[in-house]
C-alpha cells in the first residue's frame, strides 16, 4: 500500500468535501480523499458565473454520452458532471433547495428508518453559513454559504406574483420543507463569490496533517478482503497505487460513477460482472439499478424589460467584469434560476408533481447564443419523476465510462404529466402580472395544436435536469444496495455517501440534499452506526 489512512474517501464531490471536514475534525483520524479531477482554487472557480464556462471542458467535465434513449425518439444525451473538487458543487447553478418534508418522510415511511423530515433536517442546518438572522429554518454556524442572490431582477418577483394570480400560493421560506407554491430563490454563495462544496469543506481542512487530498486518481476498485473493505486501488499519472483503509471506504462518486466503482469492485448483477471478467465478491442486481433524472423542456418568452441576456456584449461585459472585480456584483453572481413554482398537473393530486424554475439569461434555441431581445426562459420538470433507467459497465477498464442507458421520459405517467405543465406555463404568463410585460413567445413556436404535438415536442427537446439520482439505492429491504446507515449489504467496513442512495428523487435541484447526506453519513460514521 502506498498510502494508509483509518478512511478512504472515493470522490471530492459535494458529499465527498463534507465527509473530508467532519472526519478529519478529530485530529486522531486518518483521512485520505481521492478525486479523479483537479483542484477547484482558480479565479474561474470563485467567479459564480463561470461554473457555465467549465462545462464541457475534459478537465472539469466527465462529459458522459448516453446510450440512444428510444424514449426520446433515439437520440443521445449529454451529461455533464463536475470532473474537479467539488464535483457539481463547482459547475453548478448554485441553486439551494433542500426539497419538501412529504419527500423524507417517504424516504423513512419506505424503510429508510432515520430519514425523515425531522431527522435531516438538523444536517442542513449544520452545513449552512446562512447570510441572514438565524432561525428554526437557517443556520449561520456552517460552511456552506447560502444567500440571497446578489443580483435579482424585478421579473423574478413578478413571476411569482403572475403565479399567484393563477392560484398558487407564495412560499415564504421554502427551506422549511414547504415547496407548495412559488417562491425567489436562494443561491450558494458568500460575499459574491460561489460557494462549493470545496471552498466550503475542503479548503478549510486542508492544513490539517491528518487529511491529505489526492487528485488527479482514478478510483479502479475498492480492495475487499474476506468479506471486508481494506484498501482502495487507483490510477494516477498511468501508475497504479493503491491506499488502506484501517477502518472504513466511503464511496461518494456520485449517481453515474458510485456503482461502476462497485461494480469493478465485484459488487454487482453477477451476470454482467462476470461478463467483464470481474469476480464476482456479492451478487447484488440492485447496483447500477433506479436511476432518475429530471426531465426538462423549456419555454421561451419576449418581454419589455431588458434581461440578463441584453448585458451580453463586449461592452456590457467589461463593464460587468470591472463591477465585479470591485463590488463583487453584478452579472458575474448571476445564477440561471431567480425563482421555481410547484403546480399539479391534475387538481387531485395532494403534491405538485411539476417543478417551474425561472430565469432571466434566455438562449437562443437555434444558436445557443444569448437572445438579442430580452427574454426570460421557465424550465418545466416533473418533480419525482417514474421514469428509469440502469448504470452499467462498459469494460473492467476504470478509464472507461459508465454505461447511461436511460428512459427521460420512458413512463406515461411523465409524459402525461409534463405536457400538462407545459400548457400551464403558457397560462401562468397571461396573468396580469406577467401579461403586462409578455411581448411574444419565442419558444415553442408555433404552439403545439394538441397533446399528440406536445409528446412529440417534449421526445424531441427534452435535456435534462443535471439532477442524476438512485443508483446505489438506500432501503431496509436485502434487495437494497445500502441500509439506512449507508453501510453496503454483505460487506464491512463500506458505504456509499452520496444522491446515489436516494430511493426517490426529492422533488428539488439535489446538491443541498447531497450535502446532507454527507453530513448524516458523517455523523452516523463518527458515532459508531
Amino acid at each position: 500500500m502506498s498510502e494508509q489512512a483509518d478512511f478512504v474517501i472515493i470522490g471530492g464531490g459535494s458529499a465527498g468535501c463534507v465527509l473530508a471536514n467532519r472526519l478529519s475534525e478529530n485530529p486522531a483520524n486518518k483521512v485520505v480523499l481521492l478525486e479523479a479531477g483537479g483542484t477547484a482554487d482558480s479565479f474561474m472557480n470563485r467567479l459564480p458565473a463561470a461554473g457555465m464556462k467549465l462545462l464541457g471542458k475534459a478537465e472539469t467535465d466527465w462529459g458522459y454520452v448516453t446510450e440512444p434513449d428510444p424514449s426520446l425518439n433515439g437520440r443521445q444525451g449529454y451529461w455533464s458532471a463536475g470532473r474537479l473538487l467539488g464535483g457539481g458543487s463547482s459547475v453548478n447553478g448554485m441553486i439551494y433547495i433542500r426539497g419538501d418534508r412529504a419527500d423524507y418522510d417517504e424516504w423513512a415511511a419506505n424503510g429508510c428508518t432515520g430519514w425523515g423530515w425531522d431527522d435531516v433536517l438538523p444536517h442542513f442546518r449544520k452545513s449552512e453559513a446562512w447570510a441572514g438572522e438565524p432561525d428554526q429554518t437557517h443556520s449561520t454556524m456552517g460552511q456552506l454559504g447560502v444567500a440571497k442572490p446578489r443580483l435579482s431582477h424585478p421579473l423574478a418577483d413578478i413571476f411569482v406574483d403572475g403565479c399567484a394570480e393563477f392560484g398558487l400560493r407564495k412560499v415564504p421560506d421554502y427551506c422549511a420543507g414547504d415547496v407548495d407554491g412559488a417562491f425567489t430563490m436562494l443561491v450558494t454563495q458568500k460575499d459574491g463569490q460561489r460557494s462549493s462544496a470545496a471552498r466550503a469543506f475542503l479548503n478549510p481542512a486542508m492544513a490539517r496533517p491528518n487529511l491529505k487530498v489526492i487528485t488527479g486518481a482514478t478510483v479502479d476498485r475498492v480492495i475487499i478482503e474476506n468479506g471486508r473493505a481494506t484498501g482502495v486501488r487507483f490510477l494516477r499519472g498511468g501508475v497504479v497505487e493503491s491506499v488502506s483503509a484501517a477502518r472504513e471506504v466511503i464511496v461518494s462518486a456520485g449517481a453515474l460513477h458510485s456503482p461502476a466503482v462497485l461494480m469493478r469492485s465485484g459488487i454487482g448483477p453477477a451476470a454482467e460482472l462476470q461478463e467483464h471478467g470481474i469476480a464476482v465478491i456479492r451478487d447484488c442486481a440492485a447496483v447500477g439499478q433506479n436511476l432518475q433524472e429530471h426531465a426538462s423542456y423549456h419555454s421561451l418568452f419576449a418581454v419589455d424589460i431588458p434581461t440578463w441576456n441584453n448585458l451580453m456584449t463586449p461592452f456590457g461585459m467589461a463593464r460587468e467584469f470591472l463591477k465585479y472585480l470591485f463590488l463583487r456584483r453584478g452579472l458575474m453572481t448571476m445564477v440561471p434560476v431567480e425563482a421555481m413554482a410547484y403546480l399539479r398537473s391534475r387538481p387531485d393530486l395532494d403534491f405538485p408533481d411539476i417543478k417551474l424554475s425561472f430565469g432571466l439569461m434566455a438562449m437562443d434555441p437555434a444558436t445557443r447564443k444569448p437572445l438579442k431581445q430580452p427574454g426570460v426562459v421557465v424550465y418545466a420538470n416533473v418533480a419525482k419523476p417514474k421514469s428509469r433507467g440502469e448504470i452499467r459497465l462498459r469494460s473492467a477498464s476504470p478509464t472507461d465510462k459508465p454505461v447511461i442507458d436511460h428512459r427521460l421520459l420512458g413512463h406515461p405517467d411523465d409524459v402525461t404529466a409534463l405536457i400538462a405543465g407545459v400548457k400551464q406555463v403558457q397560462d401562468i404568463f397571461k396573468t396580469p402580472a406577467l401579461a403586462a410585460h409578455v411581448t411574444g413567445r419565442v419558444w415553442p413556436d408555433p404552439l403545439p395544436a394538441s397533446d399528440a404535438e406536445w409528446e412529440q415536442r417534449l421526445r424531441n427537446e427534452c435535456g435534462i435536469g443535471y439532477h442524476p439520482v438512485g443508483t446505489c439505492r438506500m432501503g431496509s429491504d436485502a434487495e437494497s444496495v445500502v441500509d439506512p446507515q449507508l453501510r453496503v449489504r454483505g460487506i464491512a467496513g463500506l458505504r456509499v455517501a452520496d444522491a446515489s442512495i436516494m430511493p426517490i428523487m426529492p422533488a428539488a435541484n439535489t446538491n443541498a440534499p447531497s450535502i446532507m447526506v454527507g453530513e448524516k453519513a458523517a455523523a452516523m460514521i463518527l458515532a459508531g452506526d
